[in-house]
């Protein structure tokens, strides 16, 4: 607790000192509007004079300066204007961190996009969704970085590359402050990246040009522009002028499809690139220790040119093209040929850099995605990065609890389960902690799986499979009962398990759609049946009778949970102990609830 207090304190004095140095940003900011104003003012005064004196080559000294002066104001201006965007983002992004810390989730994103039902554990641990994991970690600031993160939850990456990744967030959690501007930086300009797949799109299909644009943007404008002066200058009849125009928008409709699908395709993304450059031109400028991140960092340097400048280049050249829908575009167009241009520079930028940016923007997606398990990982001091083994039927944990529980409310727990057919039965009464078990056991595997530290004193886990079994309702629609959503999804762990791969295992009171006598027949055949495939796990139950298999098979463990009537109160200790549970409760629960338990035993 002492440590998260230092946590919470280190945040509050960074939205101190961010607020500060935005008040006096803040300052300058006011201080410069006033300048621009009075420099507007003075030139607009010596202006007047020079006209009324007709002193001209004042008036022209005095607009010169003019433009000179107002130009640096505005420079400097917009210069402050990035820092006070800046602190404000941090101060923020520190709030931010004070909400996680508290479990205070409900305000971020929750990812329920990802969501799959079909997956192996996604639905039942709390990965997406209100007060999730997801909304716990989440950091990113792309959406490329967003699903990167996002895909990491449902899918396990090789013991070998998690050993990296928790070497690479361990430096990142040292260096939160670095990583908080890294974040910073990417929101300064973050908009809306939803059109970023139509510029991965644009950037993969090369741009083919007619073979006459290469002289015709260079021999067109110069005849066009030339007889239109001529023209003017009443040296020639206007219809030339007017026949050179007619042939440069004959010119101009050849790509007039090309340039439009350029626009649409890019438009929406300048401001992701802004985000992007942002980001990756802090990275290019940062030193690092760990290789991982030090690799992760080889495509933005390992050309000539820094992939932040490159991307600036793009960045400017779309926005130029983005103009395209501005009215005095299509006035200056048929003299310049501006289409041909710009897309001769698009071509020749994808012909040099197009295979570059796929690269660049995984690499930066990585990075977020460590950036936000790293910022996890400094909130939680007293959280520690499991131990990986090369064993496939493993698991075991000291102290363990769920991190998505408040500390001063959360009760932690040993566990140990290994060699496969393994089967712990798992018993208690309502309420007694066993689903929220099965939950923390199975979100801290998700935690180990993404490199980062878990809510544990200790952990040892193996490379498997994880499934789980909880959260089976019915569908109105699908017309599927409870029972038959069970039956299917216990049938789905049975297919996976004729791969032959490694599984661990989370079933939640098992077949509680049915009577008890199937139930229990059920249970015991299907717990039989997991004690001699390739997996090992847990069984929640309230049928002790399945407990008593392990008199039976060596496989078969049994532990509960308990609870103790105290001055008519149900009492949970949440302490998971060996052997059978010895205590229930639902009768108490149900009188509490108001059933006369007495009618039980009437006739009337």
């Amino acid at each position: 607790m002492n440590e998260e207090n230092q946590i919470e304190r280190w945040y509050q004095s960074n939205i101190d000192q961010y607020q500060k140095l935005l008040n006096q940003q803040q300052g300058k900011s006011n201080l410069l509007s006033n300048l621009r104003l009075g420099v507007f003012v003075f030139f607009i005064t010596l202006s007047g004079i020079s006209i009324y004196f007709e002193s001209w080559d004042w008036l022209a000294a005095s607009l010169v300066l003019w433009g000179i002066c107002f130009g640096l104001l505005i420079n400097r201006h917009n210069a402050v204007k990035a820092r006070i965007t800046h602190y404000d983002l941090l101060s923020s992004i520190n709030q931010q961190e004070l909400k996680k810390l508290s479990l205070e989730l409900h305000q971020f994103a929750d990812g329920r996009v990802y969501i799959n039902s079909e997956h192996p554990y996604c639905v039942d641990l709390d990965l997406f969704g209100p007060h999730s994991l997801f909304q716990w970690i989440n950091r990113t600031v792309t959406k490329g970085g967003e699903e990167l993160l996002a895909s990491n939850f449902l899918n396990a990456s090789p013991v070998e590359e998690l050993k990296k990744r928790q070497a690479a967030i361990q430096e990142l959690a040292s260096k939160a402050t670095w990583s908080q501007n890294l974040l910073a930086s990417g929101m300064a300009f973050k908009r809306n990246d939803q059109g970023i797949n139509d510029f991965l799109d644009w950037v993969r299909i090369p741009i083919t040009l007619p073979s006459w644009s290469h002289t015709a943007p260079l021999i067109l404008p110069v005849v066009a522009i030339g007889l239109s002066i001529a023209y003017l200058s009443g040296l020639m009849a206007g219809y030339w002028a007017l026949c050179a125009l007619i042939i440069n928008g004959y010119v101009l409709s050849k790509v007039q499809d090309l340039a439009k699908h350029t626009y649409d395709q890019t438009h929406r993304s300048i401001q992701t690139l802004q985000s992007y450059e942002a980001m990756i031109a802090q990275i290019e400028d940062s030193e690092f220790e760990n290789s991982l991140l030090m690799e992760l960092k080889v495509p933005f340097i390992d050309k000539q040119e820094r992939a932040s400048h490159t991307i600036r280049q793009l960045k400017e050249l779309l926005s130029r093209i983005e103009v395209r829908h501005n009215g005095f575009y299509w006035i200056i167009n048929p003299f310049l040929l501006l289409d041909i241009i710009y897309l001769k520079q698009a071509r020749n930028w994808k012909l040099r850099h197009g295979d570059h940016v796929l690269k660049w923007f995984e690499a930066l997606n990585y990075y977020e995605m460590l950036v936000s398990i790293g910022l996890t990982a400094r909130s939680q001091p007293d959280f520690t990065y499991p131990v990986l083994v090369d064993q496939h039927f493993h698991l075991e944990v000291k102290g363990i609890g769920h991190p998505l529980i408040r500390t001063d409310e959360r009760v932690c727990n040993d566990f140990s389960i290994t060699n496969e057919g393994t089967v712990v039965v798992l018993t208690g009464s309502n309420m007694s902690g066993k689903s929220t078990f099965l939950r923390t056991i199975g979100i801290n595997v998700v935690l180990a799986r993404l490199g980062a530290p878990v809510c544990a004193d200790k952990m040892q886990v193996g490379e498997f499979q994880m499934f789980s079994s909880m959260r089976t309702t019915d569908s109105l629609e699908q017309h599927v009962s409870s029972f038959y959503a069970e039956l299917e999804r216990i049938n789905q762990l049975i297919r996976l398990l004729e791969q032959g791969k490694p599984t661990f295992f989370l079933l939640d009171e098992l077949l509680k759609g049915t009577n008890s006598h199937d139930r229990n027949l059920g249970s015991t055949a299907l717990i039989r049946q997991l004690g001699k495939s390739s997996a090992f796990g847990l069984v929640s139950t309230h049928d002790l009778a399945l407990g008593s298999l392990a008199d039976s098979y060596d496989n078969v463990k049994n532990y509960s949970f308990n609870s103790q009537m105290m001055e008519g109160r149900i009492n949970f200790d949440y302490i998971l102990q060996p052997g059978i549970c010895n205590s229930f409760n639902a009768a108490e629960l149900m009188a509490q609830m108001g059933i006369d338990l007495k009618y039980h035993q009437r006739n009337d």
